[in-house]
């Protein structure tokens, strides 16, 4: 499950003396809850930052959430000043609070009171967040997501307004690198870029799978991959890893016949532009602005009229191909964004039935595209830039 924060909301402070009090005169009443709330996190309503070109969208501290002077969270577009709009209307983006459970919370959800005292929240089991990424490598693939999600964007965007971007694959940099693997055992770290193994060169994730195909369990090889530090600077490391047999995965039988080395990668890859696109939002991960910020990027590239002058919001994953991939914490989001004053809220098809459960009189529509994103905009009154010659708008 993706998320776009991670933050733990501040509670209300007569409900914490109150009910945290009433919990204490139970006997080991406070040590049950802790206990309890151990295994689940908080999903809470977040921000929804506006689009915009505006310089005055700034954070007060390097990395930190972007503002707009009224106090407003924001997302910052910078495209060549000949070639920017102003975005009509409004366009938003959303997050969403997440954060290991409290025992108030805990308490809160089993005697139904959670959503009184914190709208739209809800508590999910450790599981269901975490699946197999160690609880330590959460920032490092918030980060990830969230970069390649404004990669993406940006990329879908100026392509479908007709230019060419070109591609350069890096690698394939790991997001997960499991406990107790080879991998692990190695070194190697969520975020390394690998670049070879025992000799044979990856540029993508799927080289990555063909070299480790290429040998047994039992191989020791050497990895050789891109190290980022502290401060931005990126080293060759190079480590000798034993490979075991593929462990059960997922409802999956061990094979102790095929080689496994513990990691989960993506391809990381560089794009050249006709012109420079920069995208900044704040201290925000996860993949989930996708879908936004290639509208946003659409919008002020074209001529800025692409909501129709309406206030719109909208949550996705978007892949290189124009596809809008499901998100988490929707119901969530889609309080955030009604409570901004969005009038229209875009989202996947998979999360269409948690956003109308809270849109209340906001209008829901459900897009596995951005071509069907564009059309439900047009249908809204939107002025839609059309494709380029060759293509058929989708995405």
């Amino acid at each position: 499950m993706t998320v776009s924060r991670w933050t733990v909301p501040i509670r209300p402070v007569i409900a914490w003396l109150t009910i945290a009090i009433a919990a204490l005169l139970v006997a080991d009443g406070w040590a049950f809850l802790t206990t309890g709330a151990h295994g689940y996190y908080l999903f809470a309503p977040g921000t929804a930052p506006t689009i915009t070109t505006s310089t005055a969208c700034k954070g007060s501290s390097p990395g930190g959430d972007l503002l707009l002077p009224d106090g407003k969270p924001c997302a910052r577009l910078d495209v060549p000043a000949s070639k920017s709009h102003p975005i009509g209307g409004r366009l938003y983006m959303v997050d969403v609070l997440v954060g290991p459970a409290t025992p108030l919370d805990y308490l809160l959800g089993k005697i139904g009171l959670l959503d009184t005292f914190n709208q739209g929240s809800q508590l999910l089991p450790s599981s269901e967040v975490l699946g197999s990424t160690p609880r330590s490598q959460l920032g490092c693939q918030d980060t990830q997501q969230m970069q390649g999600s404004t990669s993406s964007a940006a990329v879908v965007a100026v392509r479908r307004l007709g230019y060419v971007v070109k591609q350069n694959d890096l690698g394939a940099q790991l997001y997960q690198v499991e406990p107790g693997t080879p991998a692990a055992a190695a070194g190697l770290r969520c975020s390394d870029v690998v670049t070879s193994i025992a000799g044979a060169a990856v540029h993508t994730s799927d080289d990555l799978v063909a070299a480790l195909r290429a040998h047994k369990p039992g191989d020791s090889v050497v990895v050789t991959a891109n190290r980022q530090n502290s401060s931005g600077a990126t080293r060759a490391v190079t480590v000798q890893a034993r490979l075991a047999g593929t462990p059960a995965i997922g409802g999956r039988p061990a094979d102790p016949t095929h080689a496994f080395l513990g990691v989960v990668a993506q391809t990381d890859s560089t794009y050249t532009f006709p012109f420079d696109v920069n995208i900044d939002v704040g201290d925000i991960g996860g993949p989930s602005a996708g879908l936004a910020l290639t509208l946003g990027i659409i919008d002020t590239l074209s001529d800025g009229r692409l909501t129709g002058g309406l206030r719109v919001a909208a949550t996705g994953t978007i892949s290189l191909d124009g596809t809008v991939g499901d998100v988490g914490g929707v119901a969530q989001k889609t309080v955030a964004v009604r409570k901004a004053g969005a009038q229209v809220f875009l989202v996947p098809p998979q999360e269409i039935g948690p956003a109308r459960r809270e849109a209340g009189s906001m209008k829901v529509f459900a897009v596995s595209s951005l071509a069907q994103a564009l059309s439900d905009l047009e249908a809204l009154g939107g002025h839609i830039p059309p494709p380029p010659s060759g293509q058929n708008g989708s995405g």
